[in-house]
């Protein structure tokens, strides 16, 4: 932990309080330690989170603040973050590492409150809470024969994520697979529309299925 080896745990976690200090070069270290630590914990916190400290007279109040809102063990805290745990949804367009740190969060969140996530399920959260644009790599996925493992699914989606913004410039990339997928559909509702999916076949197989609409009309 950072606040010990900077030997100012002490101060945070209430081993020593200021009233405990007597003389002037006690209680002079003591505030000296004291914002220290606090600054320690502001730069480790989100910007999101920094109005819970904000009315905190020092490090230990600040760190107790903390640990009531992160840590409260009731029922209805478990229930509250299981909810937004198990319902929270990447709408289309949405940055991947965002989401994939959102969910992190939550599950930190739940360990702390003693109702952990396995692995297991935040991997099929994960999945299950992706774009639609993201279905043909869920599929691949899914057809693995081995484990997916937390490490493995984020690496894949970050890298899918770089390789639309490359191809197709951010949000506009990562939606060209579904307007292709509504156009088709709307005069050729037996063809497969996803990009993903043509890049797999041949180049003559990708003539015929772009074809396809054109033939049809004729």
């Amino acid at each position: 932990m950072v606040l010990e080896e900077r030997d100012l745990w002490e101060v945070v976690s209430g081993e020593i309080k200021a009233e405990q200090c007597v003389t002037a070069l006690d209680q002079a270290t003591f505030k000296r330690k004291s914002r220290k630590a606090m600054a320690v914990i502001c730069l480790a916190m989100e910007d999101s989170q920094l109005p819970l400290v904000r009315s905190a007279s020092g490090a230990f109040d600040a760190w107790s603040k903390l640990v009531d809102h992160f840590e409260n063990k009731s029922l209805a805290n478990k229930l509250f973050l299981r909810r937004r745990f198990f319902t929270t949804i990447m709408e289309e367009g949405d940055d991947v590492l965002s989401h994939i740190n959102k969910l992190k969060t939550l599950a930190e969140q739940l360990e702390a409150a003693g109702a952990p996530v396995c692995e297991d399920d935040l991997v099929i959260t994960l999945l299950g809470s992706l774009s639609d644009s993201y279905q043909f790599l869920i599929t691949a996925l899914e057809s693995r024969s081995d484990t997916l493992s937390w490490e493995l699914v984020t690496s894949r989606l970050l890298h899918e994520e770089m390789k639309r913004k490359e191809h197709g410039g951010g949000v506009d990339g990562a939606t060209q697979g579904q307007a292709f997928v509504t156009r088709d559909n709307q005069g050729n509702k037996h063809l497969i529309g996803n990009n993903k999916y043509l890049e797999l076949l041949s180049c003559a197989q990708v003539a015929v299925v772009k074809d396809a609409p054109r033939h049809a009309q004729d």
